[in-house]
Order: C-alpha cells, then structure tokens, then sequence
C-alpha cells in the first residue's frame, strides 16, 4: 500500500520567503528584447540550413544518377539554455546542434559555412559573421549589432557513437573513418548535450519550480567561487533528483531549500552516493569531474545557506537587502479609539436620579466594520445590484512568474473587460470599471428636450389631458425596469426607464418628436388694439360680454356698456400697464 502523502504547509508561512525568491528570479530574468533577439537570430540561422541542406541533396542528385537514401544534413536541433528555457539576463552564448548523415569531416564543415553566409545575408536583416571551428567541430555565428549574441553549430553524427561502441566491445568497423574527420571526442559531446535537452524537456521542464530554482542557482554559481564548477548538466541533474523525489508540489523557496538540504547531506563527497547520469548507457557519476577540495566547498556553502535560512537570513543567501517589515508602529500607528465624554458634575444635575449622558459615538459603515479594501466594497455591491454575475477568464498572457489575466463580465447585454496581475484583482478591476460607468449615467442629469424643457410638460401645452399606462415592469427588487405607454392622435409610444418618471419622460420625449413633424409651428396670440375709434366698443358686441365671466359690471353709461366691459374686451393688458391719471380720464370719457 502507498505511504500517506504528507499534509501541505500553509502558504502563508513561506509566503516572505517566497517573495525574496521570485524577486532575485525577475533580477536574473532576461528582458523581453533580449529574448526577441535570441528567436530571431536562432530562428533566421535555422532557415538559412534548411536551405542549405536542400542545395546540397541537389547536388547529390545532379552527381549520381539515382537519389541517395537520405539527406546528407538530417536536421538541426535546438540544446543547451535555448532548448531548456534557462537563458538568464547576461547569457550571450546560444547552442544548435547539426547532425549529418555520415562522420562529419572539414570539407564539409567549410561548405556548409561558405553557404550559410550567403544565405544569411538574403534572409537575415542583421549582419551575421559567420566562422568556421574546424578544433571544436563546430561553426560560430556572431552578431554585430547588440545584443552581440553568439550562436554555436556543433556538427555531429549519430554513426559516432556507433563506432564507438564498436570500438569498446573490439569489433572491426565497417566504414573507415575520413582523413579529415572532425573530433570524435567534441562529436560525442554534442550527442550528448542533444540528449540532455529531450531529457531535461521530459523530465525537469513540467516540475513545479525547477527551472526557477535552476535559473537562481545558476547565478548563484557564477557570482559565488564555490559554486562555480557546479554550473551545467551536473546542476540541473541534482536539482530535477531533490526536487522531483518530494511527494507534494513545492513552492519556489521550499524547492530551493530542498535543494540545499540535498548537498549540505553531503551527497556530493567522495564517500556519497553520488548522482547517475541518466543519458549515459553505463553506470556514470555526474559529478566525477569535480576535485574533492570542490566538492567540499560546495558542502560546506549549502550548509552556511541552511544556517542563514533557518535564522531568518534567507535574503543573504539571494544577495538582496532585507524587505521592510510589514508592521512597523513608528511608521503606521494604530488609530486611538474616540473619546467618552468626561461624566457631569453632581451640582449641574438637579436631579439624582436621573442617568448622566455620554458622548454618543458615530456608528462606523458596514466596510469599516468588516475591514473591506475599497475594491472589495465596490465587488459587494455590484453582485447586490446584479446577483448572479459570471465572471471569466478571456486570456493569460506574460511569463510563469509575472502572469496577466484578463477577466471579463457581461451586464445588460454589454461586455466589460480589465486586467490584472491575478485572477482576484482583474475581477475587481472589472467591478470598478462598470461601477464608474454607472455612477457616469446617473450623473448624467434629467432628460430634456432641445428647448430645454421637461418633455412631459412640453407635450402637455400642445395636448392636454394625456393619459400615461404602465405597460410592464421587470427586474429584481434592487434593479427594476418599468415601460409606460401614453396615446397621442390615437397613436401609442412608449418608453423604458430604471423609474417611472424616468420612463414617462422616454415616452414623452417619443411622442413629442412626432407630433412637432406633423404639426406646423404654434401661431403666436395677437393681442386686439386698445383704441379704436370713438373709443366705442366692437360693433354688435352683446352686453356684458367679455373673457371672462362675471367681470366688468358696476359702472354703466348710457349706452347700456359698462366700462368694465370695454376694457376687459379690449384686453386686460391695459390696466396693467396705463398709468392711474391715464385711467381716471379714460373712465371720466
């Protein structure tokens, strides 16, 4: 039966050193432009083969009659820091491997240089020196502009090896080697190094914070002597066996210290037990190379690294200075809780009995008393307003370390969208973006129309006894919708709004456009002259008749006209704006 699998730690308690781990991670992570680089130039250097290989089966053809079996160039393979993602911010120096068909030799090493140069120049837009390395079987392509990065070809074949098992077991071989074969050693190695990269893809790139922890300890290695014969194959081996061996998920400060843990045990002694080289078809240590002074050295720093790390000292192991405190009392202090109202003297009260009063307290709001960040208030009140809101995830962009999510929600049929360095905070970004846009409409003010009046009022001067219906309303209790109807000339318009004045104000406005494109323009009333001839009044006017009822009556001529009558009928107008002494002659008339 499996052994139970040991409970996880909380997160919090490695949550600081977490945070000086992910720090000293982005100070050695390349930048974004130095990464471009290295794609363009490792991606151009990979056509400009492709295209020389296909020459060269050309050639091949256009010499024999029939086609060879294979290609004489098989390929071209990405390995070392390229192929395994550990490329840190000062590292220059890219790796390929080419693997050919037969024992790579000198000539052939001179061909293919000859002719990639010329391709890189109609491919490539940067300029590229090209130069052949006839000692270390390899060609070495340079970069003028900067970054000067330098990118390394090693030429191989996997007949190599085979000849070099037939060498160790004292079989003859088949096939003679050339006289201007490359070295057999340096076409080993780069066989080599081919398999360490698919071993480390399969093995060490999907771990949980291995390849974190390997970019750290590989600036460890080249800012500390100690560690420096570390740095390669050997350090990524040792780092993939502490680390896949835990039976959890480790966080990146866990996963560095195990691996501390690992070497201060002293596994890299003589007397250890040592690291197997899993590339290798013979039992091999990978770290046989190193010298026992070496090996010593390295024991002896992981240790010191433990010690600092299990006092608290875990910034001097990265080389980073010590982050502030979280709480620090001279810097933030704690608010002092309100003051009661000192209790009254017994002289000022006249009655014993009566209770004294204290200094009532201003009740705090529902977010002081849960402690809610602002953001969390407006999160709150967002689901109250729209209860039932999906958020999703529309992308995540960025490298592992420095992710950016981008949340989005849908409301009223529109799609609001933010970002944010994690899920949480690109949710709250969405929530503060559609609570300004709300708080932008209902600033919005009344609407009203292009002579600036209310359209419920306007409507109401050009038809008057208008009825408006409520025709529906939806929504939940908090956000409410409400269509009201009103009929104007036997036709029906309607308007929604979040509140019935809001609605009868749509329906109004509605309406009213209508009815000022059929009818023409309101004639202005023209007020009739105050004088006419004789100051008589209209002929044929009836007696007592006027604007209004009832008005005009007491003072009688002898016509059988009062002169109330008169003036009411010629318009009231007058007596507001004659003068008393021009009324006392006209009434004298």
């Amino acid at each position: 039966c499996q052994p139970p699998l040991c409970p996880t730690p909380p997160s919090r308690l490695f949550a600081m050193s977490d945070r000086l781990v992910m720090t000293k991670h982005n100070s050695v992570y390349p930048s974004a432009e130095d990464l471009e680089a290295v794609q363009a130039m490792v991606g151009q250097v990979e056509c400009g083969l492709k295209v020389v290989s296909d020459w060269m089966n050309e050639q091949d053809f256009l010499r024999s009659a029939e086609r060879p079996p294979s290609c004489t160039l098989r390929g071209v393979m990405r390995v070392g820091l390229v192929a395994k993602g550990l490329l840190l911010r000062d590292d220059l120096v890219l790796e390929l491997v080419l693997l050919c068909r037969d024992t790579p030799t000198s000539s052939l090493l001179m061909m293919v240089t000859g002719k990639l140069s010329i391709e890189l120049k109609c491919i490539a837009n940067d300029e590229y020196t090209i130069t052949p390395w006839s000692e270390e079987a390899s060609i070495v392509v340079k970069r003028v502009t900067e970054p000067a990065l330098t990118l390394t070809i090693h030429v191989t074949s996997p007949t190599v090896r085979q000849d070099a098992d037939l060498k160790t077991t004292g079989e003859t071989q088949s096939v003679i080697d050339p006289p201007d074969a490359l070295d057999r050693q340096k076409c080993l190695a780069a066989l080599a190094s081919l398999r360490h990269a698919k071993w480390f893809q399969a093995r060490a790139t999907g771990l949980k914070s291995c390849v974190i922890v390997i970019r750290i300890l590989r600036d460890l290695c080249t800012c500390v002597p100690a560690w420096s014969p570390l740095k390669g194959w050997a350090l990524e081996l040792l780092c993939e066996k502490a680390i896949g061996t835990c039976d959890r998920p480790l966080g990146p400060s866990e996963a560095l210290r195990r691996v501390f843990e690992c070497i201060a045990s002293g596994i890299l002694l003589q007397d250890g037990p040592g690291v197997l080289d899993p590339c290798e078809r013979v039992p091999v240590d990978a770290m046989g190379y190193l010298t026992p002074q070496q090996r010593e050295d390295v024991t002896m720093s992981a240790q010191k690294a433990l010690r600092l790390t299990a006092f608290s000292q875990f910034y001097k192991v990265l080389g980073l200075e010590r982050f502030p405190k979280g709480r620090d009392p001279g810097r933030y202090p704690m608010p002092a809780p309100p003051q009661k109202r000192p209790m009254e003297d017994e002289e000022e009260d006249s009655s014993p009995s009566k209770k004294k009063k204290l200094q009532k307290i201003p009740k705090k709001m529902d977010s002081e008393d849960k402690g809610l960040p602002q953001q969390s208030i407006i999160l709150l009140k967002l689901n109250k307003m729209k209860p039932g809101l999906l958020y999703r995830l529309v992308s995540q962009t960025g490298p592992v370390h420095m992710p950016v999510f981008t949340m989005a929600v849908e409301i009223d049929g529109k799609t609001y969208e933010a970002s944010g360095p994690s899920k949480r905070l690109a949710k709250l970004q969405v929530a503060q973006k559609v609570s300004r846009l709300g708080q932008s409409e209902e600033n919005a003010g009344p609407i009203l129309t292009k002579h600036g009046k209310n359209p419920v009022m306007e409507l109401n001067e050009l038809r008057r006894g208008l009825k408006y219906d409520l025709v529906s309303e939806s929504g939940s209790s908090h956000v409410k919708s409400f269509v009201i109807e009103v009929e104007v000339d036997g036709q029906k318009y309607q308007g929604t709004g979040t509140s019935k004045k809001l609605a009868k104000a749509n329906a109004a406005l509605a309406a009213l456009e209508q009815v000022l494109e059929q009818n023409a323009p309101l004639r202005k009333k023209r007020l009739p002259s105050l004088f006419s001839a004789g100051f008589a009044p209209p002929q044929g006017g009836a007696q007592g008749r006027g604007w209004g009822r009832g008005r005009g009556r007491g003072l009688n001529n002898s016509n059988g006209a009062t002169a109330g009558d008169f003036i009411h009928q010629k318009s009231y107008v007058f007596w507001l704006c004659a003068s008393p002494v021009t009324l006392h002659r006209f009434l004298c008339v």
